[in-house]
């Protein structure tokens, strides 16, 4: 079995819990009550720049841990008596130390698509090639040919997936294609057959079957709701095939340097079995901390299991629950101000204005952290009212309400979210994979301009916070580090409004310190500082001192967890 393996001569104890599940974490005293005296650490780390994100001592020489905890930071010669026979001795020899990475946006349902056909602009780069992986696509147990990752907006010659289209791609088995937002999906004849869906099917609440100008169906699923109909029959993976990959993804995660993942979903596929699983494969040997938002569509079913704010411990909690106001920009369904360029359509919302803050409202009263999904403008507006009603009617102190994505952002939304302590959590790689499909085909310049506008947050006093919303992008903090820093657009290689680049170590904080407040953290992670645990990541480069465009390349040496080295 996979375990997380002590450095050679530190014996120290797996990761210190912080209390009995349901208890709320409280930043625990150091270790030590006296940590000063000689031979306390069990390991002292020296040999080589330390960022620590610690706004107090930004930069140190060394640190020193007992029992999973950094009992002391600063000076060779000042921690050096804290050495003893029996502590190890980790030196760096010139790598670079900093908290561990943390992405507070990823989505640990999606690894249910592992095995289904990659239709990604990566692996089938134009049209011709997405027809020819469905046509020659394997059909599942029970029939059904499934698909991922598609996306017309950066797919050469942009293919458009019509009922009638897939059909004659695949024409005797039901098949059904997924968006890489997850937002959107596309379904055959024989698929809308199998699942009872015919032009006199009412729309689910939240999602939509799209229909022609003469009522007949499309093909196009929107939202959710919509896709329930279909993944009935598909076939998902449980029980210790879905631990499995769970712990596949924990793993690679802890590979790219992430000591925290928070996932804004939990409760997506299977209700609420999603949380029992999730939290049985965390306890097991994982390499990373957990934190993570229950579905606001479960909400009823969280409540009579008895859940509330703070279920869990140090390894795995749950702090928050997760809400959805529109959809996805790049598909055309995020809700706008404005219509998307060339069309009359500004995307929709998900739930009235009523609904939604009905959601936030009745979460707020119950003590909930709250993340709202909200890309477009308009959306962001209808977010930023509700939780403005919510916090009137029940103030608090405290809260870290975020919003999701946060996309088109507007000068006034960031004033609003700073009055109310709201603060944002940016797919910043929207910008390198879909920013010249925003600026040229769907949004245009000037709504282009304030995507992801993480310098205008930063300068009104926001923290930030950088995310994968894995599996849309790939699950690795120093790219999105990277493309903070330079807003470089894979396509065409320009720059996507140089005035929203931010420094480096701005960008580290969104994936460290500051990611880790967004996920009621900070009391124990997220920076290198006494009293906190040791976790850590080794970079075999300084990402202050190499070019910002090679910061995604710094290979990740040692991955460390409660002082602890990661090792499969």
């Amino acid at each position: 079995m996979s375990k997380l393996n002590p450095l050679k001569s530190s014996p120290g104890p797996a990761a210190a819990r912080s209390g009995p599940a349901g208890t709320t974490p409280v930043r625990q005293p150091d270790p030590t009550a006296d940590h000063h005296r000689n031979g306390d650490a069990e390991l002292l780390i020296t040999g080589g720049p330390i960022i620590t994100l610690d706004s107090n001592l930004p930069h140190a020489e060394a640190v020193a841990v007992r029992q999973g905890r950094i009992v002391a930071v600063g000076t060779v010669e000042e921690l050096e008596g804290l050495a003893g026979s029996k502590t190890e001795r980790l030196d760096l020899d010139g790598r670079t130390l900093l908290p561990g990475l943390i992405d507070p946006h990823m989505h640990s349902s999606m690894v249910q698509l592992n095995d289904w056909v990659d239709v990604s602009p990566m692996s089938t780069p134009g049209a011709d090639d997405v027809f020819a992986a469905l046509r020659g696509a394997p059909a599942t147990s029970t029939g059904w040919v499934l698909a991922q990752q598609f996306d017309p907006s950066i797919t050469e010659g942009h293919p458009v997936l019509t009922r009638e289209v897939l059909d004659r791609l695949v024409p005797d088995r039901p098949l059904l294609v997924l968006e890489s937002n997850g937002h959107i999906a596309y379904v055959n004849s024989a698929a809308l057959t199998r699942a009872g869906v015919d032009k006199n099917t009412p729309d689910p609440p939240a999602g939509r079957y799209t229909r022609d100008e003469h009522g007949e169906l499309t093909g196009r699923l929107e939202e959710s709701s919509a896709l329930g109909a279909f993944t009935k029959g598909i076939p998902f993976v449980t029980g210790d095939a879905a631990t499995a990959r769970i712990r596949d993804l924990l793993w690679h995660a802890a590979g790219k340097g992430v000591t925290m993942l928070h996932d804004c979903g939990i409760g997506s596929i299977d209700g609420t079995a999603d949380l029992a699983g999730l939290q049985a494969t965390i306890d097991t040997d994982s390499p990373v901390r957990y934190r993570g938002m229950l579905v606001s569509t479960a909400y009823d079913a969280w409540m009579e299991m008895g859940l509330h704010p703070g279920f869990g411990n140090d390894l795995f909690r749950v702090d928050g629950i997760k809400a959805w106001s529109d959809g996805s920009n790049q598909a055309g369904t995020g809700f706008q101000r404005e219509p998307y360029l060339g069309t009359e359509s500004r995307g929709s919302l998900n739930y009235s204005a009523q609904e939604l803050a009905r959601v936030v409202q009745r979460a707020h009263a119950d003590g909930w952290q709250l993340g709202v999904h909200a890309n477009g403008d308009a959306a962001i507006d209808t977010t930023i009212d509700a939780f403005e009603q919510a916090l009137k009617s029940h103030p608090r102190s405290d809260h870290r309400h975020r919003i999701e994505h946060c996309s088109v952002l507007h000068p006034e939304q960031i004033e609003r979210m700073a009055a109310l302590g709201l603060s944002p959590s940016f797919l910043i790689g929207h910008i390198r994979w879909w920013g010249k499909a925003f600026r040229d085909r769907l949004l245009g310049p000037e709504r282009s301009a304030i995507y992801d506008p993480c310098a205008s947050a930063l300068r009104a006093g926001l923290k930030i916070s950088l995310h994968s919303d894995w599996n849309v992008t790939p699950l690795e903090p120093l790219r999105y580090v990277q493309d903070a820093v330079t807003r470089i657009m894979a396509e065409g290689g320009e720059v996507l409004n140089a005035n929203e680049r931010i420094g480096v170590e701005a960008a580290l904080r969104a994936v460290t310190i500051d990611a880790a407040w967004q996920c009621r953290a900070d009391n124990i992670t997220g920076s290198i500082e006494s009293g906190k645990y040791a976790d850590l990541v080794l970079l075999e480069e300084n990402p202050l001192e190499v070019a910002p465009p090679q910061i995604e390349q710094i290979a990740v040496s040692q991955t460390l967890l409660a002082g602890k080295v990661c090792s499969r």
